[in-house]
Formats: C-alpha cells, structure tokens, sequence
C-alpha cells in the first residue's frame, strides 16, 4: 500500500488505473510475504527449529504442528503462493510496460529463500536485516510497478516500513531467545545477547514512529498516533512493563498495519501542500 501511495503522491496521481495497479501490487506482496510464512514454517520444521514446545509452535496455528499439513504439501503450498504472486509480476511487466520487474522478482525471490532456506541468514543472526532489505525492495517495486517511474525517493520513504516490518522478526526471535539459545539456533538476539536485542527493538520501533516527521514534515507526525499501541510492547519487551511477552508480540500486526495506514495518509498529504 505505502509503495503504491507514494507513485500515485508523486508522480501518477490518485487515477482509476493507479488504484488498480495499487490493488494488484497489494495482492502480489501478500503473496509473497504468505510464501515466506510458509515457507518459513517448513524449513523451521525440517531443520527441527520448530518442534512441540516451541513458542513459534504454541502462540500460533503452526502449518505442520497446528495445522497438520505434511511437509510435502507445506512446501507445494509456498511454492504455489510464490508461483501465483510471480504471475502477477510477469502481467504488470508485460501489459504495463515495467521491464525492471524480473528484477526486482529476482532479488526479491533470493532474499525469500535466504531467510530460511538452504542459506539460512535467520539462523545466522542476519534475519533482520533480509527482512530489511526485503521491506525496501518491496515497496520500491511496487512504487515501479504504479507509475514507471523510478528514484531515490521511494528508498528514502520506505525506511520507516523497513523498520517496523523488521522489527516484528526481531520480537520473535526476542520471544524464542531461551528455546533458540537452548537448540543451538544463532538468531540476533542469541548473536547480541537479549538486552541488546531488546534496545535495538525499541530503537527501531521508535524510529519508524518518529522518521516520518523528519523526511514528511509536519504531516509526518501523523505516524505518532500509532505511539498509544506501540509502546506498551516496547515496555513490556525492555521488562519495564509487567506483561507476558506472547501476549504483547501478538499486537505487532496492528501496529504494523495502523503505521502503514498513518504513514500513507502523511505521503498523501505531504504531496499535495
């Protein structure tokens, strides 16, 4: 959505046609990011990340321990998620005129699989930072893909995104620190210790609230509305707030979606002064 806001801010306008693209583009990431969950689940479990007792198994229907879905079917289902959101990509390249696309799918896909597959940054406290990565690419590709056009600016606007999308990896692999420490699994927080981890959340947390004023001035501190939902999970992820911390990570969606939804409206009224 935020990728799409800012082609449409800057340099197509709020058309039929770019609303549509803005549609299409939302339905390709959720395609991919599904790929990714599952995909995700299946290398956790293959790998014995994943097993009865885990906090990843138990706060959520796991694909596998949850949901009962064989491995084989597990990963058939990511591919064909990943399969149907590449669809998309070779229509918008192909009816629209997009001839960096391909591209883009190609990163995009290498990240995809490096996060948990064969590479495996998760596991290599590099998960974070793919997400980051991944995060960005995303929301430059779909700025591209609604307007043609391509700058500095849409990777300067998607920093906050970045940030908060990348922070929800990090308050799971806070969560699991003690079972991924036990089994071996060398996430960041394992890597940094949990105090640090914990800091860097609030850190990047913090940053994707307050960015926005500074790149979107003053219409960016419409972002700090979001603080109220929040903070409360960075008290609670620092011990300065007594919370069960399954309980505050499961408020990370909401945060993510209300900071997309506040940042977009800051894009959109930036643009238009």
């Amino acid at each position: 959505m935020v990728g799409g806001v800012i082609a449409m801010s800057y340099f197509c306008g709020f058309r039929p046609m770019s609303i549509a693209l803005t549609a299409m583009v939302a339905l390709g990431v959720v395609s991919f990011q599904a790929a990714e969950n599952v995909l995700n689940d299946y290398f956790d479990t293959v790998r014995g990340v994943d097993a009865p007792g885990a906090p990843g198994v138990m706060m959520r229907p796991h694909s596998f321990y949850g949901l009962g879905i064989d491995l084989g079917r597990l990963k058939a289902f990511g591919a064909s998620l990943f399969a149907f959101g590449s669809a998309l990509v070779a229509i918008a390249t192909l009816a629209f005129n997009r001839p960096l696309l391909p591209l883009f799918l190609a990163v995009g896909a290498f990240l995809l699989f490096c996060y948990s597959g064969p590479v495996g940054l998760k596991y290599m406290g590099l998960g974070e930072l793919d997400v980051f990565v991944t995060a960005v690419l995303m929301i430059v590709g779909a700025a591209y893909t609604v307007s043609g056009a391509l700058s500095l600016r849409e990777a300067v606007l998607s920093l906050p995104m970045a940030f908060i999308t990348s922070s929800v990896v990090l308050a799971d692999n806070i969560r699991d620190y003690e079972w991924d420490k036990a089994h071996g699994v060398r996430t960041l927080p394992v890597r940094v210790g949990k105090a640090a981890a914990s800091w860097l959340y609030a850190a990047m947390v913090l940053t994707s609230l307050l960015l926005p004023a500074a790149l979107l001035w003053p219409w960016g501190l419409l972002t700090l509305a979001v603080a109220p939902a929040a903070v409360p999970a960075v008290l609670t992820v620092l011990g300065v707030r007594s919370e069960p911390l399954l309980k505050a990570n499961r408020y990370r969606f909401y945060v993510t979606v209300l900071l997309a939804t506040a940042y977009s409206i800051a894009i959109a009224l930036s643009s238009h002064p």
